[in-house]
C-alpha cells in the first residue's frame, strides 16, 4: 500500500509541473508569433511602395553578342548532358 501512496504523491506533484511547462511553452510561442508579426510589419515599410518599379525593367534588350553566347552555352550544356556516360 505504501508504494501506491508514493506513486499518487509523485503524480500529484508531476501534473502541476507538466501543466506549468506547457503553459510556459504556450506563452513563449505566443510571444514569438507577436514578435515575428511586428518585425514583418516594420520590414514592410522598407520595401517599395505598391505600384512602384523595383529598379529592374522587364523589357531590357540583350546585346546580340551576349544573346549568342547564352544560346551557345545552353547548347553546349545540353550536348554534354546527352553524351554517353553522363547521367540525365
Amino acid at each position: 500500500m505504501e508504494g501506491a501512496a508514493v506513486m499518487e504523491n509523485l503524480v500529484s506533484q508531476g501534473l502541476p509541473l507538466a501543466l506549468f511547462g506547457v503553459g510556459v511553452v504556450f506563452v513563449f510561442f505566443c510571444l514569438l508569433i507577436a514578435a515575428t508579426s511586428t518585425m514583418s510589419w516594420l520590414a514592410a515599410g522598407f520595401g517599395p511602395a505598391p505600384g512602384q518599379a523595383s529598379g529592374q525593367q522587364g523589357n531590357t534588350v540583350m546585346p546580340p553578342a551576349q544573346m549568342a553566347a547564352v544560346v551557345a552555352a545552353i547548347a553546349m550544356h545540353r550536348a554534354r548532358r546527352q553524351a554517353p556516360g553522363n547521367p540525365p
